[in-house]
């Protein structure tokens, strides 16, 4: 059975915007993950930084 080219078409569009859904996720995640281990990096580093001054 073949499917109607109008049906093929609306099905890769689909898939085309699902693909596309995916990697903007993709990519938000990557960033929020960047930022937060930025974040994590600085307070770190502020709390060397403190301790060390403490001492």
């Amino acid at each position: 059975m073949l499917i109607s080219v109008p049906a093929f078409r609306r099905c890769m569009l689909l898939a085309l915007m699902l693909a596309a859904l995916i990697a903007l996720a993709d990519g938000v995640a990557r960033h929020e993950l960047q930022r937060a281990t930025s974040e994590m990096a600085y307070a770190v580093a502020g709390a060397q930084v403190a301790d060390a001054s403490d001492e």
